[in-house]
């Protein structure tokens, strides 16, 4: 059977924009206060964003909105989130319990201090991205909101929704 290799095919990727905020709400509310104060419509997608370790498995909501005026879709995550265990317990006593243990889980292991992500499927140089992140930081929910360096992230896979 032959072998056949592809060299020098590289994959182009899609630029993006992925912004921190830091915030002690709940992810339906800072999707519904974004919403309020950007003038945008935020809606949770169908599908969860699923991260499967051999750990724990974690279902992270996901929120969408698409801007006809920029061609952009905005995604908001959270970062942190509870997952549920994989590993089993250890029979210990009488009175054991055979429910899952609950783990808190990060989605960008790099920005751990992080509570939400916004990703934004756009250009930097094409979108005002300080005019957003001065808006976002008016809300009265968001502690702090700026730019992350992508670069810095090992886990890009997980930031693709779709």
């Amino acid at each position: 059977m032959a072998v056949h290799k592809l060299i020098d095919w590289e994959v182009e990727e899609e630029p993006y924009i992925l912004i921190a905020i830091h915030s002690t709400t709940e992810p339906y509310r800072m999707a519904y206060m974004i919403n309020k104060y950007l003038q945008v419509s935020f809606s949770r997608t169908n599908t969860d964003q699923d991260v499967l370790q051999q750990a724990y498995t974690a279902n992270y909501p996901v929120y969408k909105y698409f801007n006809k005026e920029e061609n952009a879709a905005f995604y908001l995550i959270p970062n942190k989130f509870w997952g549920i265990s994989n590993q089993e317990n250890a029979m210990t006593g009488l009175f054991d319990s055979t429910d899952s243990k609950i783990v808190k889980t990060l989605l960008i292991k790099e920005y751990g201090t992080v509570d939400f992500l916004l990703k934004i499927e756009k250009d930097e140089n094409h979108f005002p991205l300080k005019k957003l992140i001065n808006t976002l930081g008016e809300i009265p929910q968001i502690i702090s909101a700026y730019q992350i360096d992508t670069f810095k992230i090992k886990q890009q896979d997980y930031l693709i929704f779709e």
